[in-house]
């Protein structure tokens, strides 16, 4: 069942109902959620008829029934045959004025915004969900993002109007500390920097305290580098291509269009494979695939998360959402449906190397993020898609959750205090209907959210405005 359908459906307890119109109460009093099974976004296995405690915006405790008591007074819901969750990060969010409560109704509480946004705008997001102004997702800030120039006769790429373009080693440090002055939590880093630049910029942040976020075409020198977290499965592609000169051609045809980033996956070479991932570990480097933008048209589930989206984005209380969204998303499926035979089997190629690595990597150990990616999906709801596709790569229920969760929380230096279920933790916690360990896709069945320990609405409303348009056009 889609979220359009589940819409429809959608009731609220008493007690919900209570939390949402009481938010003093729901401060004050303590809550319980018990009888479910509890995935608590660590990676360590899932445990039944489990118990979640919060109070005043943190966990207070969180065990087996029977090993944890309830505090007098509080507030038990039964969550018998249903999961809890920790709340959803999206590993990597693009973010926009209109996206707040497309997060929220799927659970996903917390956007580190990695997409080139003005700084000012960005913060002033963050700051206006913070003092409740703004209906929407939790905001951690990176800003403008700093990259070099073209390369040569090849100024066509340069696109970004609001990139900060550095070409020296002061220039990157001069920006790192613009944006750190300005208020961001992290800083993202393009391709297109030089070595020195690129190292002196994540230098700086870490001077700063910053984490780095970076697009690289060599995963190698991001490690050495002390990146956090390198985005997409073409980091990858590219880092494991041995020889310059093909590289540097592929990502030229990438970029000018000429090959699209699907078959370009195919030139991967898994042979590289076992040192990258080596590296990697010892650098502590996590990784995003983007997949589901790029890949579910090629999922065993093509056509039902085509029938689904399509429906979901057609909701009429998702009329404010942009066209370009659902002409992405019947474009993305065309371009799977229409291909030759020839051409559907070099995706498929592509796709499986891509397939491989993320076993390997999260078989060694290695930290994954998944996230929405918006290019011709749905942001939010996207992150589910990558749990589908992680769960057809053979990624357990637990270990997907963790990579939207405990692992960004990580990379951004935010995991004291957020990701996972855990005593002293924020109390994010989501409910959702079904068990993920039978079938992924019921992490999609939200039916309860509580972030900073409130119960919130997570229903849709075509009126749905944010109060801060960002200031730059969205996507042509």
């Amino acid at each position: 069942m889609g979220r359009a359908e589940v819409q429809k459906r959608v009731f609220l307890t008493p007690l919900v109902l209570l939390l949402l119109c009481t938010p003093l109460l729901a401060q004050s009093r303590p809550v319980a959620i018990q009888g479910g099974m509890l995935i608590d976004g660590t990676g360590r296995p899932p445990v039944d008829d489990a118990v979640v405690v919060f109070q005043d915006g943190r966990i207070r405790e969180v065990g087996r029934r029977g090993e944890v008591s309830l505090p007098q007074g509080a507030e038990v819901i039964d969550a018998k045959g249903k999961t809890i969750l920790p709340g959803l990060i999206d590993g990597h969010c693009h973010y926009r004025d209109w996206m707040g409560e497309v997060y929220l109704a799927y659970g996903v509480l917390t956007c580190p915004n990695i997409s080139n946004n003005p700084a000012d705008w960005i913060i002033a997001q963050r700051e206006g969900q913070r003092n409740g102004t703004i209906r929407g997702p939790r905001v951690w800030a990176a800003g403008n993002v700093i990259d070099g120039p073209p390369p040569q006769g090849r100024g066509g790429l340069r696109r970004q109007r609001t990139s900060i373009i550095v070409e020296t080693e002061e220039e990157a440090r001069k920006g790192v500390r613009d944006l750190v002055a300005k208020g961001v939590d992290g800083i993202k880093l393009f391709e297109r920097l030089t070595p020195q630049a690129a190292k002196a910029a994540a230098e700086e942040s870490h001077r700063l305290g910053k984490p780095v976020i970076g697009h690289t075409l060599d995963i190698f020198a991001a490690a050495a580098n002390g990146y956090q977290s390198v985005e997409h499965s073409w980091s990858v592609l590219y880092t494991s291509i041995q020889d310059p000169k093909k590289k540097s051609e592929l990502d030229f045809a990438r970029m000018t269009g000429k090959v699209n980033t699907a078959e370009v996956h195919t030139h991967m070479e898994p042979e590289v494979f076992d040192r990258l991932i080596k590296v990697m570990l010892e650098k502590d480097v996590h990784w995003s695939p983007t997949w589901a933008t790029w890949f579910r048209g090629l999922s065993p589930r093509a056509a039902e998360m085509k029938r689904r989206e399509i429906a979901l984005l057609k909701d009429p209380r998702l009329r404010y959402l942009p066209p370009y969204i659902l002409k992405g998303v019947e474009r993305h499926f065309a371009m799977y449906e229409t291909a030759s035979p020839e051409k559907r089997a070099q995706y498929l190629d592509g796709y499986r190397k891509v397939q491989e690595w993320v076993r390997r990597f999260i078989a060694a150990g290695g930290k994954m993020h998944l996230g929405s990616d918006p290019n011709s999906v749905l942001p939010g709801y996207a992150v589910h898609v990558e749990f589908e596709l992680a769960a057809e790569a053979g990624i357990s229920a637990a270990q997907a959750i963790r990579s939207a969760s405990s692992s960004v929380a990580e990379a951004w230096r935010k995991a004291k205090d957020y990701g996972s279920l855990e005593k002293g933790k924020v109390a994010d916690v989501v409910v959702v209907r079904g068990d993920p360990l039978k079938d992924i896709s019921a992490t999609q069945q939200v039916e309860m959210v509580f972030m900073d320990g409130k119960a919130i609405d997570i229903s849709f409303h075509a009126d749905y405005k944010n109060p801060i348009p960002r200031p730059i056009a969205d996507r042509p």
